[in-house]
């Protein structure tokens, strides 16, 4: 059966007249296969539209010479449109049905002043929608296009007279429901990839990432997104993800937990949805000539930084903090002198004690000297209180529950006497020698939180007497399983009406919470456990609420798989204990028709069913982790070992030398070929 040609735009290929030639065809519905091919090459469709829209727009924008912004307007749930509008110099009809129907073809591909080139950006709105709108004009002509992915295009106005300016508006319809926040974040990272006052985001313009302090030469300290660790590419005003082999060389060049880089557009590869860059020896090239730029421009700032620093500490202070951001280490661009805080000007500081429970200690009292270092002293203000006009004689007291409540973050409190504007601390050089220059604090101290001693005191016995009246309690609320812990103030009737099991501990709530199964905990800090038994009868201690929660879960394991998966647990979190998985390769290699010892018999079946555990079984043992009877199933484990190692004394050799890694296979031999050492009391009897 001869199948007909399908009718198509013909393509010759052939370098020669004398040749014959062949005809490569594209049907209707291959056209609509290869256009599903090209929208799907997008990752974050949502992302790939804003981009590739507005990246069109400014490339628009630029080629007509226009100095007006491209204009975008964010999806909302009354309005659920993108729209995209630039100044450029439009599109005849003949244009928009060129861009709109050829396939992979670009007008920009040979310049490298343009972001396109590649043909697919313009088609990027059927990756969300069937179609969309092209508002375009031209020379006093205007052109209206409802583009569709079936590749049906409809004419709703071709060459019509206009008097609009020369322009094209992109109108593209998509789903807003349940992400309106997303949109909009979206689109301020695009609007804010490209060049200042280049895109206003619904009429405001978006503060760039072109300049400012944070670039070092090509590389700007920052980190764009929730990921640590990351490094993007950005290149004419469009952002790249970036890959391993380009973001470890750019890290480990730099130094910087993540960063952005500067490429010039078309120095480098990229995937055909200009999402991710491509480590070909071209982009690597390209990074390392921006990496040698970079280094430059770092030792010209670190000695600009120094010399700076020998007039100007807090100046050099606020540069380094400027330019650096989060994304720094220490070590990057060292300043050296550190500020003390005198003992004898009352200051507090926020300390660990020998529990892990974080307190106040005065300066000078418990807390015997307090510096930190000159580097991080934009960060110490962000956490620094400052009390002004403290009358002469007064001390600052009574303020932790104020603080805890009020302000967590906090970590030094620093009076200013009444009748000064700020305190001077002290600046101590490397050498430890105390310097002519001063750290000031006070009220106009950037970062720091304010009160007048007026204000600190009404606040505190504001706190204290809206605790009093309520006769609240501190918990801990866990609303569902595995949720995050919310600190909250509760009567005893609010607790008894919330319905959940309620556990109770004495001492005051701790500063950092962790999470577990559903419940309330109440810490009764010295308060007696009577009021609040007689409110809520089934509240109990939370050793109990654990124990019961432990029977409950593990209801019809037997102990044998209670071992398995807490052993299990021990392994997974390199506990010593992994020391037990040795005995297996001991067995198989112990000779045939000796005699298995009991206690590798008794490992070896324990290490076959913890490696039969499920991650259902593992979590529930780690939910009731510190209940006292996983707590007995660890010191059991742990007898179990110190029987292994009494009965194969050489084990204790590995542990004292190797510490918790995995035993080699040597001690594997010396399991295999060494008879158990025989208890004590059983080698008197033998004797």
């Amino acid at each position: 059966m001869r199948l007909s040609a399908p009718a198509s735009t013909l393509i010759s290929v052939g370098d020669s007249a004398d040749l014959p030639t062949m005809t490569s065809r594209v049907d209707p519905e291959g056209a609509r296969r290869m256009m599903e091919m090209l929208v799907n090459l997008y990752a974050d469709r949502r992302l790939a539209v804003v981009r590739e829209y507005v990246s069109n727009a400014v490339d628009a924008s630029r080629v007509a010479g226009s100095a007006e912004p491209v204009r975008v307007t964010t999806p909302t749930l009354v309005d659920p449109h993108l729209t995209v509008t630039d100044s450029g110099t439009g599109m005849s009809t003949d244009e928009v049905e060129a861009t709109f129907l050829a396939f992979a073809a670009s007008t920009k591909r040979h310049s490298n002043d343009l972001i396109g080139g590649l043909g697919v950006g313009a088609k990027s709105a059927w990756a969300l929608t069937e179609s969309f709108l092209v508002d375009t004009v031209k020379g006093g002509k205007r052109t209206l296009v409802r583009a569709a992915r079936d590749l049906s295009h409809q004419v709703l106005a071709a060459g019509v007279d206009s008097d609009s300016p020369d322009g094209t508006c992109i109108t593209v319809p998509v789903e807003v429901e349940g992400q309106v926040q997303e949109w909009a974040s979206v689109v301020q990272q695009v609007a804010s990839a490209h060049a200042a006052g280049a895109v206003l985001v619904d009429g405001k313009k978006v503060p760039s990432l072109e300049g400012g302090p944070s670039w070092i030469g090509p590389v700007s300290c920052r980190q764009i997104g929730d990921s640590k660790g990351a490094v993007v590419v950005r290149s004419g005003g469009t952002l790249f993800a970036s890959v391993p082999e380009v973001t470890r060389r750019v890290l480990e060049s730099t130094k910087l937990i993540s960063c952005v880089i500067e490429l010039p557009v078309g120095s480098f590869d990229h995937t055909p949805s200009r999402e991710n860059v491509v480590a070909t020896a071209r982009t690597l090239a390209a990074v390392d000539t921006a990496l040698a730029v970079y280094q430059s421009a770092y030792e010209a700032l670190e000695k600009r930084l120094n010399e700076l620093a020998e007039k100007d500490i807090a100046a050099a202070v606020t540069l380094r903090a400027q330019t650096l951001g989060k994304v720094a280490k220490p070590e990057h661009l060292p300043i050296k002198f550190s500020v003390q805080v005198p003992a004898g000007i009352g200051a507090w500081k926020l300390v660990s004690s020998q529990s892990g429970r974080a307190r106040w200690d005065r300066v000078g009292g418990r807390c015997e000297a307090d510096s930190f270092s000159a580097a991080r002293g934009c960060e110490v203000m962000g956490d620094t209180v400052v009390v002004t006009e403290v009358p002469a004689g007064r001390v600052l007291r009574g303020f932790a529950r104020f603080l805890e409540d009020v302000q967590p973050g906090a970590r030094r409190v620093i009076p200013v006497p009444k009748g000064q504007g700020a305190v001077e601390l002290p600046i101590i050089d490397a050498e430890k020698r105390t310097v002519s220059q001063t750290w000031s604090v006070g009220a106009a101290t950037e970062g720091v939180s304010h009160y007048t001693f007026t204000e600190w005191n009404e606040e505190i016995a504001k706190t204290k007497t809206e605790r009093v009246a309520s006769n609240a309690y501190q918990c801990a609320l866990i609303g569902c399983d595995g949720a995050n812990p919310e600190a909250i103030d509760m009567t005893a009737a609010e607790i008894e009406a919330l319905g959940l099991p309620v556990w109770y501990v004495h001492g005051d709530r701790p500063r950092h919470l962790e999470s577990g199964p559903a419940s309330l905990g109440v810490y009764l800090g010295k308060r007696q456990t009577g009021p609040l038994i007689a409110a809520v009868s089934e509240a109990m201690t939370r050793e109990k609420w654990m124990d019961r929660r432990f029977r409950a879960e593990t209801s019809g394991w037997t102990h044998e798989q209670l071992l398995a998966v807490a052993l299990d647990v021990l392994v997974a979190h390199a506990d010593e204990s992994q020391f037990f998985g040795v005995v297996p390769r001991a067995l198989e290699l112990m000779p045939a028709g000796r005699t298995t010892p009991e206690i590798l018999t008794r490992i070896n079946a324990l290490v076959s069913d913890m490696r039969q555990t499920t991650a259902v079984q593992r979590a529930v043992m780690l939910s009731v982790w510190g209940s006292a009877s996983a707590g007995a199933l660890r010191a059991e484990l742990g007898e179990l070992r110190r029987d292994l190692m009494r009965a194969y004394p050489l084990l204790a050799h590995f542990q004292s030398y190797y510490g918790r890694r995995e035993p080699g296979p040597e001690y594997a031999e010396y399991i295999a070929h060494t008879p158990p050492r025989l208890p004590e009391k059983a080698e008197a009897a033998a004797a």
